[in-house]
Parts: structure tokens; sequence; C-alpha cells
């Protein structure tokens, strides 16, 4: 259940019963990147200047935030029962409560029902797109063009635990009466609907100064542009403010930008905002890290780890380095000095406790990188840690270039409209990018592999095992000789 659409050229009207000043700027339909924010006059702010008009400010209370929705709960009973059974988990989750919330209300206020306290966001929803390009809102044809990207996994992931929340939504607020009558009966609400308030989340929302994580209405429809000429701050009173940057000059009618951040990578951007900038992009690749198929402490590892099992490779200048403090623990074991051991505090609880030669390194899963320095086997440790990185990201690259090729895909499936143009070039530019990106990390894995190899203590190490086979080897032909004697 999407909410009915206004029409856009009402939002003005929406603003000003609540007491938003569009100053300078209105919202517009803008080629390619739907509803944005224009100019209505010529701009120009020269580079130092104290006096520095808003474009745009939002009063405080529109903001939706952590406080925002707490405040809601205080003056609407049924939502504060709500919140305490099913909220609480996170800021994104009570602010997806209050979305779906307000969706539902939207629609029934037209209707007979009674019950529910709206807010000037009842109506604001009616102006959010019901489309969002997430990934996470592609079809099931749409998301096979993320196979073998690091995209394939990540969405898989957030819509299991989309599904989780939803199921988990629905089963204890069916026994809430109100919430059972508005969202339950006749199926009023539906998972897709919990998966778009989170696209709404996701991809609006701002980390403020003040208020932390929320949204801010009018705001969250200025476009991202990696040569933004305007940015938002909080201001003395809590407003949230649109100003033009210093030494920009604007013309009426051009649309003005903010910047997303600058510090995401393609897959990151895509997954968040539904469009790759590819001059803001960072070159960055994240992919998930499994435990070795035989590793009989692989699932203990996991329980374990503070940090996410992953790997980041990044390339600066050219140069492609690599972050996983979980690629060290995965490949150390109970012959290197690992081991688990399940032990009883003075309450009777037993805990499972990681040691790494003999000392307590529980609660500093992420050190191994370190903690390998002064063991005389460190070089043999790294070679392990290479390796293991250079089969996942060749293993990757495989998958990419056996998947689905989007050049070749059904004309029938585009033209029927089964797959989205836009999904279609958003995936090439990823694909594109992280291809580009694995090649040259497996070059630089390989280089890497090469050094060690090199390493005296590696070439000692292999030597004594190389002997050690050897000499197996030779008890064993020396015993089948006795046999067939």
């Amino acid at each position: 259940m999407a909410a009915s659409q206004l029409p856009l050229d009402t939002l003005s009207t929406w603003a000003m019963f609540n007491n938003i000043d569009l100053v300078d700027v209105e919202a517009r339909e803008i080629p390619g990147c739907g509803i944005g924010l224009v100019s209505n006059k010529d701009l120009s702010r020269e580079e130092e200047t104290f006096d520095i008009p808003s474009l745009l400010r939002i009063p405080h209370e529109l903001i939706l935030s952590a406080e925002a929705v707490e405040n809601y709960a205080k003056v609407d009973k049924n939502f504060r029962q709500l919140l305490d059974v099913a909220g609480h988990k996170s800021t994104r989750h009570d602010i997806c409560l209050f979305l779906l919330t307000q969706t539902v209300l939207s629609d029934r206020l037209q209707t007979s029902f009674h019950g529910g306290v709206p807010t000037p966001w009842t109506e604001y929803v009616k102006y959010l797109p019901p489309q969002v390009p997430v990934t996470t809102l592609w079809t099931a044809q749409e998301r096979q063009m993320l196979n073998g990207t690091s995209l394939e996994s990540a969405t898989a992931a957030k819509i299991v635990a989309l599904t989780d929340e939803f199921d988990e939504l629905r089963e204890v607020s069916s026994s809430l009466p109100f919430w059972n009558v508005l969202f339950w009966e006749s199926d009023k609400v539906s998972l897709i609907d919990w998966v778009r308030v989170d696209a709404w989340f996701r991809s609006r929302c701002l980390e403020l100064p003040n208020s932390g994580e929320a949204m801010v209405p009018v705001l969250d429809l200025a476009n991202h542009s990696s040569k933004a000429n305007a940015y938002y701050e909080e201001n003395s009173k809590d407003e949230v403010v649109l100003l033009l940057r210093p030494g920009c000059r604007v013309s009426s009618g051009e649309e003005m930008t903010i910047s997303y951040g600058d510090a995401k990578s393609g897959a990151e951007m895509l997954f968040s905002y539904g469009f790759i900038d590819p001059a803001s992009a960072v070159d960055r690749i994240t992919l998930p890290l499994r435990p070795l198929e035989d590793d009989p402490l692989g699932k203990a590892k996991l329980h374990v780890f503070e940090g996410p099992p992953t790997v980041e490779f990044v390339r600066m200048s050219g140069t492609v380095s690599w972050e996983s403090p979980f690629a060290y623990f995965l490949c150390l074991n109970e012959e290197d000095g690992l081991s688990f051991r399940i032990l009883q505090d003075t309450g009777g609880s037993r805990e499972l406790r990681l040691f790494w030669q003999e000392e307590d390194v529980t609660t500093t899963t992420t050190g191994f990188g370190q903690y390998i320095n002064d063991h005389p086997l460190a070089q043999i440790f790294r070679l392990r840690v290479v390796t293991v990185l250079q089969d996942l990201v060749t293993s990757q690259l495989e998958r990419l270039a056996t998947s689905i090729s989007l050049e070749d895909l059904d004309e029938s499936l585009n033209e029927g409209g089964l797959i989205c143009g836009t999904c279609i070039k958003a995936a090439a530019t990823l694909r594109e990018q992280e291809t580009s990106l694995l090649e040259a990390a497996v070059k630089a894995l390989e280089d890497q592999k090469t050094q060690l190899l090199a390493d005296e203590n590696v070439v000692a190490y292999l030597g004594s095992m190389e002997d050690t086979q050897n000499d197996l080897a030779e008890g064993q032909a020396s015993n089948d000789e006795e046999d067939f004697s």
C-alpha cells in the first residue's frame, strides 16, 4: 500500500501551512533526476562573508529524528503502544515505524476510520516517491544483474533482515486491537511497504550536528552533486537551513544541489541512494569472508568476532591496498596457538572465550594482524591470508564474468518493462567499477605473494615442510616394499 500522490505544485502550500520558508528555491521536476530544488532568482555569495542568507528554512519541529518519534509517542497513546512493543531498536527502525504509520493514516483519514494523531508528515509522505531505485526495491529480474558484484550478497542479506523485521512487527502488533485494525485487517500493510519506508529513510536520511540521523522535509528533495553549490546546517534555533556555498554563483532556474558525502563506494551509493556518481564514488569494494570449509573452529570464530567478517579493497592513486582484521583470525588454527574454552563465571554463567598463545583475547578479536607480529611464523600467516584473499578475488571475478551479460539482455524483457533502464545503467556502472578494481587487486595480491615467498623465513619453513613430506614418502615406500616381499 503506497500513499496516494499529491501534485508537486501543491507542495508550496503545504510548506507555507507548516512554516517552511522557501526563500529563494522551489521544487521542480528535474529531467533524469526526479524532483529537485531549483533557484528562483540569480544568486551569488562571496568567499568571505558573515551575512549568509538562507535559501530554505525548516523549523525544528518538522525534523523527523529519534526525538521527534519519541515526542509523537507522547501525544498518540496508540503509537506509544506500538513503539513500546516493536520499537526502540535503532533510530532507523523507529523512524520507519513512524513513516509506516503516517502512510497508512494518510489513506485512512479519507475514510470513516477514527483514531491516530495526524502530523505534517501525514500529508508529506504523499510527496515521497512510491518507487525508490535502491536495490532492495529492484525486481527479482533486476537483482540478477547484481550477480557477481558486492551488492549481490549485501542486497540479499538486507532483504532477509527487512523480512524478519516485518514478520516481527506483524507478530507483536497483531495483538494490539488498534494496530490490528489499522495494519493487518484486509492485509492493508505488506512487506513491500516496510521495504519502501526503509528505502525512504536510507535514501533521504541526513546526519545533523544536533538532531543526529534525521529526515528533513523539502530539503530531502535536493539532489546530490560532486560539485554541489549549496550545503545545509542547523542554526542557533535548531532550524535546518540551506545555504549557498562560498564563491558560488547560481542563475535563476539552476538546480540547487548538495553533497551526500565523498566517502562512499559505488556499491554503497547504489545501495543507499539508488544511483552511482562516478565523479564522487570512492574506488572501494567490500567482500564477505567465510570460514574455510575444513576449519573445525569456523563457527566459533564467527561467533566471537567483534567486527564484520569482510575484506575491503581500496585503490588510491593507482595503488591497491586491503584491510581485513577477520582474514588474519580466519587463517589461524590450534597448531598456531589459537584455542577456545568455555569458562564459567562467579554467577554460574558459561561463556565461550578465545585465547591466543594462552592469553585471553576475547574482547580484542580484531587485533590478530598485530598479535602475529612477534610470532616466528608471522610471514607464513601473512602468506596464508594473501592466498585466501587471492582465491576470493579470483572467484569473484569469475562470477562477474560468467553472470548475466547486460549487453545481451533479452530485448523483450526490457521493452516489456520487466527490467528498468535506470537499473541496467546502474548495474553496468557498478560491474565495470568492481571488475576494474578486482583485476587490480589480483595483481596486487600476486605481488605480495611473490614477496612473501621470497622471504627467508618462508623459504626455510616451506623447505622444512618439503623435507618432512619426503621423509614420510620414503618411509611409506619402505613399508610398501616390506608388505610385498
